[in-house]
């Protein structure tokens, strides 16, 4: 009993460890190692338009989430998407509505969040749910 209890300390010490050192890392940080989102430049047309970007992920896992964003040239929230697998490829296209009397044209930007889900270090623990944020792409959107 003595040594189960001495590989549950060892465990969870190095659960903190790991943790801890997640913590180091600025939430801002983004990555490229589990995928990428983008557009190509396009016109601002009048009326209400869906435009087109593209998704890859590299998930370590099947248990994953990608969720985006896309920012008006002010900053301002235009739209999201999801994805996720089942319902969603590992890489594909999808869209966003703009309508060009709520924008302005200039240069948009889709930010993207990726989640997977890990199994706990011990088989009663709970699952692990990672976080990281793509590299945000940018695309100019002109009249």
């Amino acid at each position: 009993m003595h040594s189960s209890r001495g590989r549950r300390l060892g465990a969870a010490l190095a659960l903190s460890a790991v943790v801890a050192l997640e913590g180091t890392f600025p939430a801002w940080a983004w990555t490229t190692k589990y995928g990428h989102v983008g557009a190509a430049d396009g016109r601002l047309r009048p009326g209400c338009h869906h435009y087109r970007y593209h998704y890859v992920v590299e998930p370590p896992t099947d248990d994953w989430m990608l969720e985006t964003w896309l920012f008006d040239p002010r900053g301002k929230p235009r739209g999201s998407g999801d994805f996720a697998p089942g319902s969603d490829p590992e890489r594909g296209h999808s869209h966003f509505g703009v309508c060009r009397s709520t924008v302005v044209p200039g240069r948009y930007t889709i930010k993207a969040r990726f989640t997977w889900t890990t199994p706990g270090m011990l088989p009663t623990d709970p699952p692990v749910e990672h976080h990281r944020w793509f590299k945000p792409a940018h695309f100019r959107l002109h009249r």
